[in-house]
């Protein structure tokens, strides 16, 4: 057999690879108008289902018979949908009162000095308890992921912090019966002065004004924070003709923020990296709730909290133009 002769009865026999390229899947029923309808329908309900999204496509365009795993699919793909953690908005978050309301407190505290970088303390108070862990783990599949807690229900601790963009100012605990605190590194004890505030125990406002007291007298360790802003939020114990007199006689100013803004408060984020140390594992024999919430303050660097309140800076310049958050 001549050597052509010999290519072509090669040829013939040659195996040829089946492919994809024909494949029998069925068009997708999902189009552009189904994809605006389902960013739509998750705009308005962030909380929804997959399963609430597929009765609400077979009720709107009529015929459609769809499979809850391609709408799953189409949603990744298409959509550009993620399922993650849901925050919380109050209705008067971005109502136009509200916006108005942060354009005027951000025009007039710049006006007047404020300069969340060079001079001013953000103070607020957290709540924390001894069971308090991640809400996800890992397990085997077909098996629930368990944790062990040390009561069915941990008692709440109040936590205050103070924070600037030199670093954490202090920390307090209330504990039942008592209140523990940590100041920062190098300052030293004062005399208490003559005119020392003097706080009904056992109060929830008394511990706040303690707190604002034991701040300051920290703050007046450090020459350069004289003069500073502290900065509030809105919470029915922050009783300005009560906190006012204190703070301004000790040559502070107070500052309370508008309603419905957590992003013009820094110290938000500095008590979510606080809560994620805290929940990162389970308390050791020599550990307390205590310390481990110590730690985890000290622990967060003054890059990370530069860096927030940098943010909070950035936002500035959209609560003036009154752009919802």
């Amino acid at each position: 057999m001549k050597p052509k002769q010999a290519a072509e009865a090669a040829n013939k026999y040659t195996y040829k690879k089946k492919t994809n390229l024909g494949s029998s899947r069925p068009v997708s029923q999902l189009d552009e108008r189904h994809k605006t309808h389902l960013v739509r329908f998750f705009d308005e309900d962030a909380s929804a289902t997959i399963q609430d999204a597929v009765e609400n496509l077979t009720a709107t365009f009529e015929g459609l018979q769809i499979k809850i795993t391609r709408v799953a699919e189409f949603m990744r793909e298409e959509c550009n949908l993620s399922i993650k953690v849901v925050s919380r908005h109050p209705v008067g978050r971005n109502k136009e009162a509200t916006l108005q309301a942060r354009a005027n407190w951000v025009d007039h505290w710049i006006g007047n000095g404020m300069d969340y970088l060079n001079n001013y303390i953000f103070v607020d108070e957290s709540g924390f308890d001894i069971n308090m862990r991640r809400s996800r783990g890992w397990s085997q599949r077909g098996t629930e992921a368990i944790i062990t807690t040390p009561s069915a229900r941990g008692v709440s601790h109040t936590v205050i912090g103070a924070i600037s963009a030199i670093g954490v100012v202090n920390l307090s605990m209330r504990e039942s019966g008592n209140v523990k605190r940590r100041k920062v590194v190098g300052a030293t004890k004062r005399k208490a002065p003559e005119d020392k505030l003097s706080v009904p125990k056992g109060t929830t406002g008394g511990h706040y004004l303690q707190f604002l007291s034991d701040t300051m007298d920290i703050m007046d360790e450090f020459p350069e924070m004289k003069g500073y802003f502290i900065n509030m939020d809105n919470a029915p114990i922050h009783v300005p003709g009560v906190i006012d007199p204190v703070i301004v006689k000790r040559g502070y100013t107070p500052v309370y923020l508008p309603s419905y803004s957590p992003e013009l408060n820094p110290i938000e984020q500095f008590w979510a990296i606080v809560k994620g140390k805290v929940k990162r594992n389970k308390l050791s024999d020599v550990e307390s709730l205590t310390t481990r919430i110590t730690e985890a303050g000290e622990s967060v660097p003054v890059e990370h909290l530069v860096a927030f309140i940098q943010h909070s800076v950035n936002q500035f310049d959209n609560c003036l133009k009154k752009i919802p958050t």
